[in-house]
């Protein structure tokens, strides 16, 4: 097997609309009290979401989905992260790995949406990996390349990857922290639900979303428009009830808060409570509250008492987002006779308040295209925005830092 690929995007030179925003980006850094909202460019421009890419996707843990989707030798799912188009299966050994899903021959992609396989077999030509990358076959290639020189030259590459709490992450220019040691937080706030032992449902994907991948962050993490724009249906988790954690600079892998319900097992449905018994180890009052988390930058989480729900989030363009949308809950849960109507009441309820979000989103992103868009103060209600800002703004200028300088002199 190949080592982990380092396979970062090119560098570009900072384009001159990039370099306005990143001197515009100090009034962005800061506590909720002082701080405002990023230029909104920063969500529309094509050139800025190429500095993105670089600057963060690159760079970054970039979550991918759960080992709960794929629970046995064999299984696998694909995806593409920013145009990469990747293969997420579990070897022979057990182990999760984060490979391409380019054949290395004539670059058709590999495997189906989600499956079980014992190889890959590429229908273009006939060459055919193992589950762990390895070139098995490349027929009638004798006359150019000997099959033993292919072997040890044309395996899949394989991405560094790491998992947290079943959550499966990759990073492409290889050379992230660690991601568990800035999650310590986040991590004993949800030790209860044992996440990674958590069975998946297979992840519904919802395509052609025209606003940008911040905004999924933003909408999910602040209470702020609960009231407003969820009024009723989200009665059972107000606001006023929620709590915010303090930014640590050193614990910066997640943004999260806690919303406690007016009562034990709430669930986000018409109903306002859990559809499924709750998991078995979380406390009473852990029962009586909802986690929001969103692992940056597009991993968005909300722990319950029955489920873990969770947003993939995949930024297709400025303006286009994919999301994959997952439930974890117990294997007990799933095994009860009504689990389907159980899971469909999950995900359609969830699915109402992202309705609502999708509108709101959509009209956002329309507006941060007009030529008087707003560049706005937070509410205290709004500190979760503060806090996506100095994490991204950390990333922004390190990357346009390393690039030979060139912020650094023209910051000056």
């Amino acid at each position: 097997m190949t080592q982990f690929l380092r396979a970062g995007l090119p560098d570009l030179a900072l384009a001159p609309e990039v370099l306005a925003l990143l001197g515009q980006l100090d009034a962005s850094q800061g506590d909720v009290s002082q701080a405002m909202s990023l230029p909104p460019e920063c969500y529309t421009s094509p050139a800025w979401f190429e500095f993105e890419k670089r600057a963060v996707y690159d760079r970054e843990w970039v979550a991918v989905g759960h080992i709960g989707a794929i629970p046995d030798v064999g299984d696998y799912f694909t995806l593409e992260i920013v145009g990469e188009p990747l293969l997420v299966v579990r070897g022979k050994d057990s182990e999760v790995r984060v490979l391409s899903s380019v054949c290395r021959h004539r670059g058709h992609l590999l495997g189906e949406a989600s499956g079980n396989a014992k190889n890959f077999t590429c229908p273009f030509h006939g060459w055919s990996y193992d589950l762990e990358g390895t070139l098995t076959g490349a027929p009638e290639m004798e006359g150019t390349l000997p099959f033993a020189e292919l072997k040890h030259t044309a395996c899949l590459p394989a991405f560094r990857s790491e998992i947290w709490n079943g959550f499966i992450f990759v990073n492409f220019d290889g050379e992230a922290e660690a991601l568990a040691p800035r999650l310590k937080g986040l991590t004993t706030l949800l030790q209860n639900h044992h996440m990674e032992d958590l069975a998946s449902i297979k992840p519904v994907e919802w395509a052609s979303n025209k606003w940008n991948w911040k905004f999924m962050q933003e909408n999910a993490l602040e209470p702020y428009h609960t009231h407003y724009l969820h009024t009723g249906i989200h009665d059972f988790a107000p606001s006023s009830n929620t709590r915010f954690t303090e930014w640590d600079e050193t614990d910066d892998g997640a943004i999260y808060r806690e919303v406690e319900f007016m009562h034990i097992d709430g669930g986000f449905n018409i109903a306002g409570k859990a559809l499924f018994p709750a998991l078995p180890d979380l406390t009473e009052a852990e029962r009586s509250r909802v986690v929001f988390a969103g692992v940056m930058p597009n991993l968005f989480l909300g722990a319950q008492a029955d489920v873990v729900f969770y947003y993939v989030i995949l930024p297709q363009a400025a303006g286009d987002i994919t999301l994959r949308v997952g439930v974890l809950t117990s294997w007990d849960n799933l095994s009860l006779p009504t689990a389907d109507l159980l899971l469909k009441g999950t995900i359609d309820g969830v699915a109402v308040f992202n309705e609502q979000d999708t509108v709101a989103n959509i009209r956002t992103h329309k507006g941060m295209s007009s030529r008087v868009a707003p560049r706005t103060r937070w509410s205290p209600n709004e500190k979760t925005l503060a806090q996506i800002n100095n994490w991204l703004i950390k990333r922004y200028k390190s990357y346009a830092a390393s690039l030979n300088g060139e912020y650094a002199q023209a910051a000056e």
